[in-house]
Protein backbone atom coordinates (compact mmCIF):
# COMPACT_ATOMS: atom_id res chain seq x y z
CA UNK A 1 0.00 0.00 0.00
CA UNK A 2 1.33 3.40 -0.99
CA UNK A 3 0.25 6.56 0.83
CA UNK A 4 0.47 9.83 -1.03
CA UNK A 5 -0.86 13.34 -0.68
CA UNK A 6 -1.30 15.27 -3.90
CA UNK A 7 0.50 18.59 -4.23
CA UNK A 8 -2.83 20.25 -5.04
CA UNK A 9 -4.13 19.17 -1.62
CA UNK A 10 -1.15 20.77 0.09
CA UNK A 11 -1.50 23.96 -1.95
CA UNK A 12 -5.19 24.10 -1.01
CA UNK A 13 -4.25 23.73 2.66
CA UNK A 14 -1.75 26.59 2.39
CA UNK A 15 -4.31 28.72 0.56
CA UNK A 16 -6.92 28.04 3.24
CA UNK A 17 -4.47 28.99 6.00
CA UNK A 18 -3.68 32.23 4.21
CA UNK A 19 -7.31 33.07 3.39
CA UNK A 20 -8.50 32.34 6.93
CA UNK A 21 -5.72 34.12 8.81
CA UNK A 22 -7.49 37.46 9.22
CA UNK A 23 -11.02 36.07 9.74
CA UNK A 24 -9.64 33.61 12.29
CA UNK A 25 -7.90 36.42 14.16
CA UNK A 26 -11.11 38.46 14.10
CA UNK A 27 -13.08 35.47 15.44
CA UNK A 28 -10.57 35.01 18.24
CA UNK A 29 -10.72 38.70 19.13
CA UNK A 30 -14.52 38.58 19.12
CA UNK A 31 -14.41 35.60 21.46
CA UNK A 32 -12.24 37.60 23.86
CA UNK A 33 -14.54 40.64 23.63
CA UNK A 34 -17.64 38.53 24.22
CA UNK A 35 -16.03 36.87 27.23
CA UNK A 36 -15.29 40.28 28.71
CA UNK A 37 -18.81 41.45 27.88
CA UNK A 38 -20.19 38.44 29.73
CA UNK A 39 -18.11 39.21 32.82
CA UNK A 40 -19.23 42.84 32.75
CA UNK A 41 -22.91 41.92 32.40
CA UNK A 42 -22.61 39.61 35.40
CA UNK A 43 -20.82 42.27 37.45
CA UNK A 44 -23.44 44.92 36.62
CA UNK A 45 -26.25 42.58 37.67
CA UNK A 46 -24.37 41.60 40.84
CA UNK A 47 -23.91 45.24 41.87
CA UNK A 48 -27.59 46.03 41.25
CA UNK A 49 -28.91 42.98 43.13
CA UNK A 50 -29.91 42.94 46.79
CA UNK A 51 -29.43 40.15 49.31
CA UNK A 52 -26.62 37.97 50.49
CA UNK A 53 -23.56 37.41 48.35
CA UNK A 54 -24.93 33.99 47.30
CA UNK A 55 -28.30 35.51 46.38
CA UNK A 56 -26.66 38.32 44.43
CA UNK A 57 -24.45 35.79 42.64
CA UNK A 58 -27.47 33.71 41.67
CA UNK A 59 -29.42 36.74 40.50
CA UNK A 60 -26.48 38.02 38.46
CA UNK A 61 -26.31 34.86 36.34
CA UNK A 62 -30.08 34.64 35.93
CA UNK A 63 -30.47 38.17 34.56
CA UNK A 64 -31.56 38.72 30.96
CA UNK A 65 -28.49 40.84 30.09
CA UNK A 66 -26.16 38.11 31.33
CA UNK A 67 -28.07 35.40 29.47
CA UNK A 68 -27.87 37.39 26.23
CA UNK A 69 -24.17 38.01 26.79
CA UNK A 70 -23.70 34.27 27.27
CA UNK A 71 -25.47 33.51 23.99
CA UNK A 72 -23.25 36.00 22.14
CA UNK A 73 -20.21 34.45 23.82
CA UNK A 74 -21.24 30.93 22.78
CA UNK A 75 -21.68 32.09 19.18
CA UNK A 76 -18.21 33.66 19.26
CA UNK A 77 -16.71 30.47 20.70
CA UNK A 78 -18.36 28.43 17.95
CA UNK A 79 -16.95 30.70 15.23
CA UNK A 80 -13.48 30.70 16.78
CA UNK A 81 -13.48 26.91 17.13
CA UNK A 82 -14.54 26.47 13.49
CA UNK A 83 -11.51 28.47 12.36
CA UNK A 84 -9.26 26.59 14.79
CA UNK A 85 -10.51 23.27 13.42
CA UNK A 86 -9.86 24.35 9.82
CA UNK A 87 -6.36 25.50 10.79
CA UNK A 88 -5.67 22.21 12.57
CA UNK A 89 -6.87 20.22 9.55
CA UNK A 90 -4.67 22.23 7.18
CA UNK A 91 -1.65 21.90 9.44
CA UNK A 92 -2.22 18.14 9.67
CA UNK A 93 -2.37 17.80 5.88
CA UNK A 94 0.85 19.80 5.51
CA UNK A 95 2.62 17.82 8.21
CA UNK A 96 1.55 14.50 6.67
CA UNK A 97 2.76 15.70 3.28
CA UNK A 98 6.11 16.70 4.79
CA UNK A 99 6.45 13.25 6.37
CA UNK A 100 5.65 11.50 3.09
CA UNK A 101 8.18 13.71 1.25
CA UNK A 102 10.81 12.93 3.88
CA UNK A 103 10.12 9.22 3.51
CA UNK A 104 10.47 9.49 -0.29
CA UNK A 105 13.84 11.22 0.14
CA UNK A 106 14.99 8.55 2.60
CA UNK A 107 13.95 5.77 0.23
CA UNK A 108 15.87 7.48 -2.57
CA UNK A 109 19.03 7.55 -0.46
CA UNK A 110 18.65 3.87 0.43
CA UNK A 111 18.07 2.91 -3.21
CA UNK A 112 21.17 4.81 -4.40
Amino acid sequence: MHFTIRDETVHTAFDMLEANAQPAAAARAMRERREEEKRQAKARAFVKADGTVAEREALSVLGEDYQQACERYYAAVESDEEFRNVKSKCESVIEAWRTVQSNYRAMGKVAS
